[in-house]
């Protein structure tokens, strides 16, 4: 049975609705769509390629072209070009695109949980942010900056307070950064916590859990292209949400796919078990009650350190960025149909799974 089919039994007019288009999908040519995400090579995203495994996108009939993330250009530039028709944005870029009144919308919370942090080496005598000032933050990319700057704010410490110098994304260069004390705490997201795990360097996370609690990472569509793209979109989203899922259901199948995916991630499988377990059970956490909806009550409460640092000017009303029209179609699927399809996958790729 298609995807589209079991969708028509699904949870309301929005199942419905998104298997009536899917139908007619199946006998004409695959839709495309273009999607920026922060990183397309990761495992702490792993929703897109659970879905190619597990075949949801060929049977919504959509072909899912991932950009490259290594890109000096803005995102949401690839938005106004056309050259992306969803970009994946944290909760920073969204306000620096809103200040420059770009006319974007956020249509679902990819990440309720932020991943960015500040971390120093297990046997720092560094014990919190307050430590801080004098000390040098060693940045992946100069995007950390603004990590570092919420993150110091929350504790009244300025950028000012520290020196910041951009390390880079490289395991090896970052975790060479706080071995040979370069750097006395890193600020970075969690595939560069990751990576410098696997480079032998066991840290502490200094971030205070109110600044994480933040949408870290949530994809952002240009306003004038909204119903142009609505349906393939939705086709999108809903297999990220159906992928996603996957991960609570089955950690290890995921896992397993995760490996097969993103090899240079599982060199060393418990680097990346820890990896996949934070990505499915707290940056990736559904905190909401459906899967991707937006939580306007946040959105307002994190704007007063942007006001602060100067990112937004002023107040701005989530009312008027935030648009959950997609959510209901994005949740329509039922587990137990999920669930069939990774039974199915593990039994066609018994050779992969993990023990």
């Amino acid at each position: 049975m298609t995807i589209s089919n079991r969708i028509l039994g699904g949870v309301g007019a929005g199942a419905v609705l998104l298997a009536a288009l899917s139908l007619g999908a199946q006998a004409q040519e695959k839709q495309k769509i273009n999607v920026l995400m922060a990183n397309e090579r990761t495992t702490s995203l792993y929703g897109a390629f659970v879905a190619q495994e597990l075949g949801i996108y060929d049977d919504l009939g959509i072909e899912v072209n991932l950009l490259s993330s290594a890109t000096t250009v803005p995102y949401v530039a690839f938005l106004a070009n056309g050259d992306a028709d969803l970009v994946m944005l944290d909760s920073a870029q969204v306000y620096q695109a809103l200040n420059a009144q770009q006319p974007i919308s956020v249509i679902y919370e990819v990440q309720q949980y932020a991943s960015e942090a500040i971390i120093v080496e297990s046997n720092s005598p560094i014990q919190s942010l307050t430590d801080l000032p004098g000390k040098t933050i060693g940045l992946a990319s100069d995007r950390d900056q603004v990590t570092a700057v919420i993150a110091l704010n929350s504790v009244d410490l300025s950028i000012n307070d520290v020196s910041t110098v951009v390390v880079g994304e490289s395991g090896p260069i970052l975790a060479a950064s706080l071995k040979n004390g370069q750097v006395d705490a890193f600020a970075g997201s969690q595939p560069d916590l990751a990576a410098v795990e696997a480079n032998g360097v066991t840290f502490r996370n200094i971030t205070p859990a109110a600044v994480s609690e933040v949408p870290g990472n949530s994809y952002v569509i240009w306003n004038d292209r909204k119903e142009e793209l609505r349906d393939v979109v939705t086709k999108f989203l809903l297999g990220w949400s159906m992928g996603n899922h996957a991960g609570v259901i089955d950690t290890k199948a995921v896992a397993a796919m995760a490996k097969k995916n993103i090899p240079e991630q599982w060199e060393n499988l418990a680097v990346g078990l820890k990896l996949l377990d934070t990505s499915v059970y707290k940056t990736g956490l559904v905190r909401t009650r459906l899967r991707g909806e937006t939580q306007p009550d946040v959105w307002q409460r994190i704007q007063d350190p942007y006001i602060k640092i100067g990112e937004i000017s002023g107040p701005i009303d989530p009312a008027t960025f935030l648009d959950d029209s997609f959510i209901e179609g994005a949740n329509a699927y039922k587990t137990a149909d999920l669930k069939a399809r990774l039974a199915k996958w593990k039994e066609a790729n018994a050779d992969i799974l993990l023990p």
